[in-house]
């Protein structure tokens, strides 16, 4: 009994000393990893904080912008006329913004930097789906603008977008309510053409196509139309001023098309790029008439340029190695050269000997350089020299290959060739080598083509589809050398094939082809009539000049030597045609996209116009360059690299002017009211009184017709003449009025700062007044009282980026005051600012004064 007790006092006594020291240390290893997970919690907690904290300030700036346009009346919501040349590619799809009339603000805010980008459009209701369709800023106004207001920052390296979009709707605007209806069929067999579509030329955004039966239908606004029918492959066809009232139903507008002819456009030789230096010529050993044992190599400049091939100094633009054969124990020797002539010129030879004079093959050409001894040796003793013969650089009777490269290019262009009997073949070629049994024998001489499978004399001998064996051939020593001094040598019947590239005609049938590999290409279906035919490569491209497809069937070969491409490029192409309402041609009407250069239409209506790869806007009549007819574009037309995008075409309504003049009082000019121009009661063009207070109804013209020309007024103004009714006959500038502006607003605008004039903005708010009496302490109470006094008061508050504008009754000298409120803790602490008495201004209407406030 007591050894039992004993030992369990004894194991007590244990239970009481504590963990043991793995316990110990096992417990801070499991606390240790808590704590370790806790902390890495904290940046993940942390970033989504801030993520929350971006969204939630770019949603507010958003918001800021979007209550501010929709406070505005329909007309002083200006739509977009400028965006950049190459929407940002920084999101997906990339992203197209306002450069004017709106622009863009930066802003930061919580240390955060945002950019607000605005994106205004005009758009209409499909009404077969409800889907809004967006039409051009120059098109006629639909009475429906969307507006876009984005907000992009960056968070850890990535971009990030907050977007907001809402409608802004012109209550006056007049509904969809007239319906065209019809049928179109091919007139010489009466079939139904299916894919046709029926457009109203006034108003391109409205139109239908036809269905499997050849009907269409469509609704539009009422007013006067143009219908014009057409469809690929068919002479469209148009019906002149078909009127038609709200409500009315204006069935069988039927039209019966005549279908095109065609023809197939072949090319007689092919098409081909020159745009590099190539080995046209290599002798490895023969014996002159003087006993001399000489070897060189002939190069060709098929390019329209000249080409160094040495800096004039001790570098070398152009190298020329020789490659050893498989096995050899040396792998490349780079040629030492001594210059007589430093640089090719277009269409010339140059010729690396290792002697000087030189008569070989019935002709004595003067050497342009020579292989250079170093040391008594060249290429570091890898040369064998002898005094007689010179050096032998390409090792007879081995396999082997040259090259010519350029330091910062690469490689430019190679020949390699094998000795079969020893069974050793080059290091380096193009597609498959030369193949001889005794490798590069005495008297022999490899020759570049000068075409496809054949050798012309004194011709330029450029044929490369970098296939060694089917690019040239060998032959016994027969054919004479040329240098620089040879002349230039005709290159009209070589080059490389341009495989691959695009082939298109600027007809209205045809579908682009591309090049073969040997260069030939067919075009079929091009449309009868006279056309240019297009070879782009991407970055090269060439015309062929204009030709006739005169019958159905006909082959027409083009021209009867190679198409080069010569001509570099950063361009696409657009294509189409430009026409008046009732569908003629019209010739010289200038076409212009950002960025490249201008073209003009052809005596057919038709244009080729290189256009910057991306998404662009194409404007035909561009600056109202033909005075008679409206400037018309056509936006996010997509443009490929050395691609071509057709059908892009113009009805170009007759058209002119409408000027006025807006003022105060008869004489003094009032900036900034916008004026529109109604047609039946739709708005068909618009602008707006610059400094001068005279205004143009539009900048790029409207059509003929009478119009109703109105001011644009803000609540509270009234104006005399309210409005004016003119007639616009073609390429007149009409005038409409002197337009008298009563009880016009101005603006006053600012910044809240801290610090000093130019300190960090105050982004929580700060509470603005205008008034044209004193207030002398707090911001008055809104109340009945108030509301019921003949005394104006004018209240804003500062935006985000600290900024406000107040809209007040111009005419007036006001006194402003602004109220500050900072927190200590719960306790909130009002400072006051003010502008009276010798402070106070006026505002003249439309004028804006900026009056800013620091703390």
């Amino acid at each position: 009994m007591k050894t039992i007790l004993s030992a369990a006092l004894a194991g007590r006594k244990r239970f009481r000393r504590g963990i043991t020291l793995v316990e110990m240390m096992i417990s801070v290893a499991i606390m240790s990893i808590g704590m370790l997970g806790m902390i890495g919690s904290f940046k993940y907690l942390n970033v989504g904080i801030q993520t929350a904290k971006q969204k939630s300030l770019a949603n507010n700036i958003a918001q800021e912008k979007m209550a501010y346009i929709k406070n505005k009346s329909y007309y002083r919501v200006m739509v977009t006329t400028r965006t950049p040349d190459l929407p940002d590619a920084n999101f997906t799809p990339a992203m197209v913004y306002d450069l004017a009339p709106n622009g863009v603000e930066n802003i930061t805010v919580g240390g955060i930097s945002f950019e607000r980008r605005i994106l205004i459009t005009k758009v209409s209701e499909d009404p077969t789906t409800g889907d809004l369709v967006e039409h051009s800023w120059s098109s006629p106004d639909t009475g429906l603008k969307q507006v876009t207001v984005s907000v992009v920052w960056q968070e850890r390296g990535d971009w990030k977008k907050l977007e907001l979009r809402n409608l802004v709707d012109n209550p006056e605007r007049t509904n969809l309510s007239a319906t065209f209806s019809g049928k179109v069929y091919e007139g010489a067999t009466m079939a139904n053409i299916e894919g046709a579509t029926v457009r109203a030329q006034e108003n391109p955004s409205k139109y239908g196509e036809t269905d499997v039966s050849g009907d269409y239908l469509f609704v539009i606004e009422p007013g006067s139309y143009t219908l014009m029918a057409s469809k690929d492959g068919y002479f469209p066809l148009t019906r002149a001023n078909t009127g038609i009232e709200s409500s009315e139903t204006m069935e069988d507008q039927d039209f019966a098309l005549t279908k095109m002819s065609s023809g197939t456009v072949r090319s007689s030789y092919g098409a081909f790029i020159r745009d590099h230096l190539v080995i046209s010529m290599i002798v490895a050993s023969t014996i002159m008439v003087n006993g001399v044992d000489i070897e060189f190599v002939e190069l060709y400049n098929p390019t329209t340029w000249p080409i160094n091939i040495s800096d004039g100094g001790s570098g070398n633009d152009i190298r020329l190695r020789y490659y050893g054969e498989s096995g050899a124990s040396q792998d490349v020797d780079e040629f030492q050269l001594s210059y007589i002539s430093t640089f090719v010129g277009p269409g010339r030879y140059y010729l690396i000997a290792n002697s000087f004079p030189l008569t070989v093959g019935g002709g004595s050409p003067v050497t342009d350089a020579l292989y250079a001894a170093q040391n008594g040796t060249a290429f570091g003793g890898k040369c064998t020299w002898d005094a007689v013969t010179g050096m032998d650089c390409i090792r007879t009777l081995k396999a082997g290959a040259i090259e010519i490269s350029h330091p910062a290019g690469g490689v430019i262009d190679r020949i390699g060739w094998s000795h079969n009997s020893a069974a050793k073949t080059p290091t380096v070629y193009e597609g498959s080598y030369f193949s001889n049994w005794l490798g590069f024998p005495g008297n022999s001489q490899i020759m570049r083509n000068t075409g496809y499978g054949w050798l012309g004399s004194n011709t330029g001998r450029a044929w490369d589809t970098n296939n060694n064996s089917s690019d040239g051939m060998w032959l016994t020593m027969n054919y004479q050398p040329y240098g620089t001094l040879s002349g230039a040598k005709t290159s009209s019947l070589t080059g490389t094939p341009a495989a691959g590239a695009m082939v298109f005609a600027d007809d209205t049938l045809s579908a682009p082809v591309t090049v073969g590999t040997t260069g030939w290409f067919v075009l079929p279906s091009v449309s009868t009539g006279s056309w240019t035919v297009y070879v782009t490569s991407g970055s090269l491209f060439t015309s062929t000049g204009t030709f006739r497809v005169a019958s159905d069937g006909v082959n027409v070969l083009l021209p009867s030597s190679n198409i080069i491409l010569g001509t570099a490029t950063l361009y696409g192409f657009v294509t189409g045609t430009v026409t008046g309402m009732e569908g003629a041609a019209l010739p010289g009407i200038k076409i212009y996209s950002a960025g490249t250069p201008q073209v003009t239409t052809r005596s057919d209506g038709r244009y080729t116009l290189p256009a910057v790869a991306g998404v662009t806007t194409v404007i035909a009549n561009f600056q109202n360059q033909e005075p008679s007819y409206l400037e018309l574009s056509s936006m996010n037309v997509t443009v490929a690299l050395g691609g071509v995008t057709p059908g892009i075409d113009f009805a170009l309504s007759f058209g002119g002017k409408i000027r006025g003049l807006i003022t105060t009082n008869g004489v003094d000019p009032l900036p900034g009211v916008p004026v529109v121009a109604l047609k039946d009661g739709v708005e068909q063009g618009n602008g707006i009184s610059g400094d001068d207070g005279y205004f143009t109804v539009s900048g790029s013209g409207i059509s003929t017709g009478t119009y109703v020309v109105e001011p644009q007024l803000e609540s509270s103004e009234t104006c005399l003449p309210s409005s004016t009714t003119v007639v616009l006959d073609t390429g007149e500038v009409a005038w409409s009025s002197t337009y008298t502006v009563s009880g016009a607003y101005g603006y006053i605008t600012g910044k809240a700062t801290t610090g000093s004039p130019t300190g960090p903005a105050i982004t929580t708010g700060v509470l603005i007044y205008a008034s044209t009496t004193p207030i002398a302490g707090d911001p008055p109470a809104i109340n009945s009282a108030l509301r019921g006094a003949t005394q104006p008061y004018y209240a804003a508050s500062t935006d985000a980026t600290g900024i406000y504008t107040i809209s007040v009754k111009g005419g007036y000298t006001y006194n402003l005051y602004a109220w500050y409120t900072t927190w200590n803790g719960v306790v909130p602490t009002v400072t006051r600012k003010k502008y009276e008495a010798a402070d106070a201004f006026s505002v003249d209407p439309n004028g804006t004064v900026t009056k800013d406030f620091f703390w």
